[in-house]
């Protein structure tokens, strides 16, 4: 995957986060809004961090 696709999902995943938390924090309760902002940074971390899964290429020659 592009680091430019990488970057948008980064910034969807942000938004959608920041406004998830804002949400819980205003009109709910404000534990739940830290596990949502918990969830949000661990989603990025992962995004960054582990490879796209996809099948794996065996044409090494034998």
């Amino acid at each position: 995957m592009s680091k430019k696709i990488k970057l948008l999902l980064t910034l969807g995943v942000i938004m959608v986060g920041a406004l998830s938390v804002w949400l819980e924090a205003t009109f709910a309760d404000p534990i739940v809004a830290k596990v949502i902002a918990g969830l949000v940074a661990i989603m990025i971390v992962a995004l960054w961090l582990f490879p796209e899964a996809g099948a794996k290429d065996d044409t090494l020659p034998r």
